[in-house]
């Protein structure tokens, strides 16, 4: 009766005494809430900042409508027994002395169209000003919001992106004025007129007549984003050279030269 007693008096084991506590691991963290906690937005609420969204939408509006962009030419040819349509079409690069199309005659053998003009060099320019600040661009925006202390601290890093702007604001000019004068001399060379009579052996007199004459808007569109684009990159530089340490230096001399306290 002892023995039992003094098993059923015996204290119950506890449940840690049986197995250890559960472990809790830490759980990994997702990757894009580690790139998005070390992300800076505030620099895009800053002058400097939000130009650079201005200078990507009408950087990329300005290349865009350049590379994307095709028109049609047409006419007619009124030969003695039939009538035949003539097209082109006007696209990136814009190198039409390049089409060899060729294009039927009346007498049945075809011959190629000629047209006289290459403007590829200024496009392909202009689309190539907008490719590198859209490139710069990006890697501006990283350098805000993932390093702004680098920024911050080093000061050679604000003076080479305000010397950038300088450098693209010059390429915007450059690049938009190119293709504004070639813009017009393609207009030029392009008309139905100017088709028909650089192919004389093509349309005899009053033979040939024109159908559609080719639609330049959307390119002269390109052009008013190109010079906006010159606005842009000019205007962000009081913005940037404010940030270089030239700027604070002048800033402080003028505020220890007012101050009483510095002047004693």
């Amino acid at each position: 009766m002892e023995v039992l007693h003094q098993e059923e008096t015996q204290p119950m084991p506890m449940q840690y005494e049986q197995q250890p506590p559960p472990v809790y691991m830490e759980q990994p963290k997702n990757p894009i809430q580690g790139i998005l906690a070390n992300l800076n937005t505030r620099v895009l609420k800053e002058p400097r900042g939000f130009m650079k969204i201005l200078q990507f939408v009408f950087g990329i509006s300005a290349f865009a409508t350049t590379t994307s962009f095709s028109t049609k030419f047409s006419f007619v040819m009124n030969c003695p027994n039939k009538t035949l349509p003539v097209s082109g079409i006007v696209d990136y690069p814009f190198a039409v002395d390049s089409m060899n199309q060729m294009i039927p005659r009346c007498d049945g053998t075809m011959q190629k169209l000629y047209v006289s003009g290459d403007f590829s060099s200024d496009a392909e320019f202009y689309v190539a000003v907008g490719v590198l600040a859209f490139l710069y661009i990006i890697g501006a925006v990283a350098l805000y919001c993932y390093f702004s202390h680098m920024y911050e601290n080093n000061p050679l890093v604000p003076l080479v992106d305000c010397a950038s702007h300088v450098l693209f604001a010059i390429l915007w000019l450059a690049g938009s004025s190119a293709w504004a004068n070639s813009l017009t001399n393609l207009g030029m060379a392009t008309s139905v007129n100017n088709i028909i009579g650089e192919n004389p052996d093509l349309c005899k007199p009053k033979m040939c007549i024109g159908d559609r004459e080719p639609n330049y808007a959307k390119l002269v569109i390109s052009v008013i984003l190109g010079f906006l684009n010159v606005f842009l990159w000019a205007s962000n530089l009081w913005f940037l050279y404010k940030e270089t340490h030239y700027f604070k230096a002048k800033t402080q001399n003028q505020a220890d030269g007012t101050n009483p306290m510095g002047a004693a």
